[in-house]
């Protein structure tokens, strides 16, 4: 846990809030009082270009960690890397617009991997997604490239290093996330922007549209035609699988009927949060789909946190039944109707029945240097016990960081491991990367910094606090 300075300093800041009707409100914490620090390992792909990635990273059952490194910049596509902790060896394996055929000098290509990785049967399992937006959607208007021809199903296997590609979706929609039921060897798909349910089964190689489950998706107009589309799926041990929209509803796909799309009449994840405000009720813009959940085997249910709350949540589906556990968030924004940091996909269960979460939490200052827009902290809640702790900020063994991620995985090592946004401070390594890229993710644009493989200690050490 925190020294007691930080546990003081937090809490002040906490009733600073209060006294403010808590307002959604931003904040930073010094450097001094953060004694409590996560000193992390970094291993840089040297892809200046990439962006961002999002849940795209899995440690697989041949010891080594895969992930992808995403990019906006039109002229080029995501990469596919493998990482070796026995060697601290990094290798790109594939440029996904060579892979596909697509290339991005002449087509828009395939600028990101957005969903999770599956291992079964010997190979990777994941899909492909575009990030060449005009404004908040496709662009459609691509020049003398071909149009974006739509996100793939795809796999990579292990022991060969082959990719096959299975099956792709509509023009101009990208398939943003991914589930797999294992057992049917079924993969489930959302489309973006439309938010349109897709299935393929892989023994069958059938690939099928179910419609649209969030109306018009992301795709609609605002106010009362968007929907931010849901950015996990879930499946049960029965091989239904669950999606949630942006206000509050729960849909459920049954392979056994036939209308196998329908709403669980009852449940309103809108009831989940722990705080309200009739301020930022009322601007109604909240957004009450999950951010991520993931099947429990131990307690046979879902466990997931909020888009915006981040309310820890547990969904029992045999049940019908949902119910709020706590606020996964640094203490600073502690009782806020919304987390100003909002959720992230870094959230996975350890074999010790504990969840692991890397949150956005606030910005540690340091003088000197610009300031960081939030930086990364690690949490855990034990499920047996209800103990949820924040281990600190995440910053690297040179001082540098760690201000955003969307990915954790627990490695063969026994390390956490995420591919997140680490600050450049090397002014040398900063005029470099000025050089080659220009933009990048709108919520990640205030600061100058390299996607890295960073390794934090082993998930035991956490365990022992």
């Amino acid at each position: 846990m925190f020294k007691k300075s930080m546990w003081l300093l937090a809490f002040a800041v906490a009733l600073a809030a209060q006294a403010q009707h808590m307002k959604v409100e931003k904040t930073t914490v010094p450097m001094a009082p953060a004694k409590k620090l996560i000193k992390a390992d970094l291993f840089p792909t040297d892809f200046l270009l990439g962006d961002s990635n999002y849940h795209s990273m899995v440690a697989a059952s041949d010891g080594n960690i895969y992930f992808s490194v995403d990019t906006h910049n039109i002229a080029y596509a995501c990469r596919f890397y493998r990482f070796d902790p026995r060697t601290e060896t990094m290798t790109m394996v594939a440029q996904m617009d060579q892979v596909l055929g697509e290339d991005a000098a002449t087509h828009v290509a395939q600028g990101k991997i957005h969903t999770p990785f599956f291992e079964h049967q010997g190979k990777l399992w994941f899909a492909t997604h575009l990030s060449f937006y005009a404004g908040e959607l496709p662009g459609f208007d691509s020049g003398n490239r071909v149009p974006y021809q739509g996100g793939h199903f795809m796999n990579y296997d292990l022991a060969t290093g082959q990719f096959e590609d299975l099956a792709h979706v509509f023009p101009s929609e990208g398939i943003i996330t991914m589930t797999m039921d294992t057992r049917n060897e079924v993969l489930y798909g959302l489309t973006w922007p439309s938010g349109m349910l897709v299935s393929y089964d892989v023994k069958k190689k059938d690939l099928r549209f179910w419609g649209a489950v969030q109306g018009r998706g992301e795709l609609g107009h605002h106010p009362h035609e968007w929907d931010r589309v849901c950015r996990t799926l879930g499946v049960d041990p029965d091989g239904n699988v669950y999606g949630s929209t942006m206000d509050g509803r729960i849909w459920k796909y049954d392979p056994k009927l036939e209308r196998r799309v329908s709403y669980i009449d009852g449940l309103d994840l809108s009831r989940l949060p722990l705080s309200q405000s009739a301020e930022e009720t009322l601007r109604g813009d909240f957004q009450y789909n999950w951010r991520v959940v993931e099947w429990n085997e131990k307690t046979q249910s879902f466990w997931g946190i909020q888009w915006e709350t981040t309310t820890l949540f547990e969904f029992v589906p045999s049940a019908n039944y949902v119910r709020s556990v706590g606020e996964l968030r640094h203490e600073a924004y502690q009782g806020m109707p919304r987390n100003p940091e909002i959720s992230q996909l870094g959230f996975i269960l350890a074999p010790n029945n504990t969840i692991y979460y890397l949150a956005n939490g606030p910005a540690v200052d340091i003088e000197g240097r610009p300031a960081a827009q939030s930086n990364v902290y690690l949490f855990t809640y034990a499920i047996d016990t209800g103990r949820m702790i924040n281990h600190g900020p995440v910053f690297s063994r040179d001082g540098r960081r760690v201000f955003f991620t969307a990915s954790l995985c627990i490695g063969a090592d026994d390390h956490l491991y995420t591919v997140a946004w680490v600050e450049a401070t090397d002014p040398e390594r900063i005029k470099t990367i000025s050089e080659a890229r220009s933009f990048g993710p709108v919520e990640t644009a205030r600061m100058l910094y390299e996607i890295m493989l960073v390794r934090l200690p082993k998930w035991q050490t956490f365990v022992k606090e």
